[in-house]
């Protein structure tokens, strides 16, 4: 009699132990905060958010996409890593290590690599190939610099009790222009994704637009975090908030961010471009800005300088969350619908623009971006009224390179010359170059009924539908 044996599953995946790592940083953390020190690092509402979201990174790590995925766990581990930092900061500041104030420093700078992680892991999920954007480099250099100047010129005010809040009293920093310019920097690079992203997802059509809005939603979450910590600063001064209880906010605020940022990138991965779902997403990146709006007005409106009393304060709040509330709730409406919107087949009129560039995009690819195959693809496009004839599938596709596939397949699905170039990690004159060749190759000269890129985008689902 032989016994079987069972295949024993995994029991300590990424989120396990990520989850086994950020408990016991936030045990630590209370241990030090019941004992007195730490001050606002050990509060457990800012020690739990923190917990949560590196475990939701590690979760959704798991897209399916390598790059994204890749990212996502570094997000997780970035968390992971702030968590740390605040237990070995309050720790060595206890003790009065030696090393306490490199450990503090660090801890100080901790909170920026989660920005750019979840900036990258969002964008990345769009991409296709395993080439580097010049953009991902760019943005993880400068926030990088950024990282390692905030904790060399930054430092703790003297004499040091405990961990200092986000009130600018409780630091110093040293060569103060070179800091300034290097957050400036970052500034900058935090804007680069987003106005990339929804500049390539407004130009594109139907799935390729829904997925790139999704995308663009989530990298906006950072820049988002960064006004947010802003609006901390106006509310100490002029607002006489406590800053113990702003930098705990800070703290659920970044978590936040990270979760969502990682959750549509699982989103914008994996293809799900359902107008419910992207609705959500976008109201949620458009209803957070605008909160942040109200906030920052209402806090100068009650600051304790204002010559208005409570009830015109509570007056004022009220109205300017109503208006910007509203505008935001009806505003990012639309923006989910447009990103949304099934294809249509308007005429097309064989001069509308080079049909090779941006212009041509616009016009052309509306009409043929059929709807989300179940198999991810997309179906036949709608195509009556193009003037396409039946033997426009007759050309032959053989000729083209991989790389020209790939462009071609991607102008099939309803993507411009911008959401080809973020997709395949091109620049735009890249791909204005290979849809050029495609033409040539395919024997479609302008002039005609319709444009060029409507033609190609019927021969390629012409030859996608050939038995293999």
């Amino acid at each position: 009699m032989t016994a079987s044996v069972r295949p024993v599953p995994a029991l300590l995946g990424p989120p396990v132990v990520t989850g086994a790592a950020a408990g016991a940083c936030v045990a630590a953390l209370a241990a030090l905060g019941a004992a007195g020190h730490g001050g606002f690092a050990t509060d457990p509402a800012g020690a739990l958010a923190l917990a949560v979201a590196a475990v939701a990174a590690s979760r959704l790590a798991r897209s399916g996409h390598r790059a994204a995925g890749r990212l996502a766990t570094g997000l997780a581990a970035s968390l992971l890593a702030y968590l740390g930092l605040a237990v070995l900061a309050v720790a060595t500041v206890a003790a009065g290590h030696r090393w306490a104030g490199p450990a503090v420093a660090a801890w100080n700078s901790a909170w920026i690599p989660p920005l750019a992680l979840m900036q990258l892991t969002a964008s990345a999920a769009v991409r296709t190939g395993t080439v580097t954007p010049k953009a991902h480099r760019y943005v993880g250099l400068v926030l990088g610099a950024a990282t390692l100047v905030n904790a060399l010129l930054t430092t703790a005010s003297e004499p040091f009790d405990g961990l200092p809040t986000i009130a600018g009293e409780s630091w110093r920093t040293a060569l103060a222009p070179v800091g300034a310019a290097v957050t400036l920097l970052g500034v900058a690079a935090l804007l680069l994704l987003p106005v990339t992203l929804w500049r390539a997802a407004l130009g594109s059509h139907h799935t390729v637009r829904a997925r790139l809005g999704v995308a663009a939603a989530a990298t906006t979450a950072a820049p988002l975090t960064v006004v947010f910590c802003l609006l901390l600063a106006v509310a100490r001064a002029p607002g006489d908030v406590e800053p113990a209880l702003g930098s705990v906010a800070f703290l659920v605020a970044l978590s936040g961010a990270a979760v969502f940022a990682a959750a549509c990138a699982v989103t914008a991965a994996r293809g799900a471009t359902e107008a419910r779902r992207v609705g959500t997403v976008v109201r949620a990146a458009g209803l957070a800005a605008a909160a942040l709006l109200v906030v920052g007005a209402g806090t100068l409106v009650a600051a304790p300088g204002s010559s208005l009393g409570p009830t015109s304060v509570a007056l004022v709040v009220s109205a300017l969350t109503v208006v910007v509330g509203g505008g935001a709730w009806a505003g990012t409406g639309r923006l989910a619908a447009l990103l949304t919107a099934a294809p249509t087949a308007p005429p097309v009129t064989p001069h509308s623009g080079a049909e090779g560039t941006e212009t041509g995009s616009a016009a052309g690819t509306a009409d043929v971006a059929g709807p989300a195959d179940p198999a991810g693809g997309a179906a036949s496009p709608e195509v009556s009224g193009t003037g396409v004839s039946a033997g426009a599938g007759a050309a032959s596709v053989g000729g083209l390179t991989a790389r020209e596939r790939e462009v071609l397949a991607a102008l099939t699905e309803g993507a411009s010359n911008a959401g080809i170039a973020a997709q395949l990690v091109v620049s735009e004159r890249t791909v204005d170059a290979h849809l050029r060749a495609i033409f040539v190759k395919l024997g479609l000269t302008p002039g005609g009924d319709t444009n060029r890129r409507v033609r190609a985008a019927r021969i390629w689902l012409e030859h996608a539908r050939q038995p293999r």
